[in-house]
């Protein structure tokens, strides 16, 4: 299983730091009763709680059991399941049972491994470090020489599929369908004019990607709006009219970085916790369609 960033990155936060074994299960036990690593004790009287694991986000790792210390490392393999080698650990038992042992697996927020039909669970005592490498927002990418030389979207933008309902089916649709569908509603009697209008009006709006780098939204004017209205509107700033049609903002950023087209949203994400880049790519696909999640650009001819 690939093991993609955010899984790594999770993976380094859960793991690194020292970890101390909390207690044992018998899977033969009628009620599957917790033992205490205090009260599991080996020949040297030594008790399990002594045992602990420190690891290190360079991969390695360091065992301790009283006075007995070794070194090894660790790497994950996948979400849940950590690998690891430490000899010290492992040393006296039978070679064929310690390759069996060299696993962890992430359980409810602890890390467990089978140690024959018992089942040792490890409690985390204390964080490591984990240093923060942050890749370069999109936004703080400079374009070169080259990239300002990327211009294929310059130009005009009109809507080719919007999110809506046709039918039972709710997705990406074109006008066409989207029209067809309506015209069977206001001929039953199902919407009026204005529903019919108004479920159409998304598809009169167009996007522009200017040579200067903004990227500029258009929609119609709403049929029935008093001019008064709009000469106020536009008076205040609020819009501006640009051949008959809104124009409502100054535009939004776009870059031609990384070997992709981007735009900044402007929307503000987190994600656990995390602020995340407000940039989407923006790049046309093989026919020439931009998806911008809610609908989809085609450019005007």
């Amino acid at each position: 299983m690939s093991l993609d960033k955010q899984d790594i990155k999770e993976g380094l936060k859960f793991i690194v730091g020292t970890w101390q074994i909390d207690y044992l299960v018998n899977a033969w036990s009628n009620n599957l009763d917790h033992i205490p690593a205090t009260e599991f004790k080996g020949k040297d009287g030594k008790n399990l709680s002594q045992v602990t694991f420190e690891f290190f986000e360079d991969h390695t790792l360091k065992y301790k059991n009283g006075d007995v210390e070794g070194d090894g490392t660790w790497e994950q393999k996948s979400w849940s399941k950590f690998a690891y080698k430490c000899d010290k650990f492992l040393g006296e038992m039978p070679p064929e049972l310690a390759e069996l042992l060299k696993e962890f697996e992430r359980v409810e927020g602890g890390l467990v491994f089978g140690l024959g039909l018992l089942a040792v669970r490890m409690k985390k005592i204390a964080d490591g470090v984990v240093t923060e490498i942050k890749e370069p927002d999109i936004g703080d990418i400079e374009p070169t020489a080259e990239d300002l030389k990327m211009n294929a979207i310059v130009g005009r933008w009109k809507i080719h599929q919007a999110l809506s309902a046709v039918g039972e089916d709710f997705g990406l649709h074109t006008r066409d369908e989207v029209l067809a569908h309506l015209e069977k509603r206001k001929a039953a009697g199902e919407i009026d004019e204005h529903e019919y209008n108004e479920n159409l009006s998304m598809f009169g709006a167009v996007y522009e990607f200017t040579a200067d780098h903004k990227m500029l939204s258009f929609t119609p004017i709403p049929p029935g709006v008093p001019q008064e209205e709009i000469d106020k509107a536009i008076a205040s700033g609020e819009v501006k009219i640009v051949n008959g049609m809104i124009c409502a903002d100054s535009g939004k950023e776009w870059k031609y970085v990384k070997g992709e087209y981007w735009y900044d949203s402007g929307q503000k994400r987190m994600l656990m916790g995390e602020e995340q880049s407000p940039w989407d790519k923006i790049t046309p696909n093989s026919e020439g369609i931009i998806e911008m999640g809610f609908f989809t650009l085609e450019k005007e001819k």
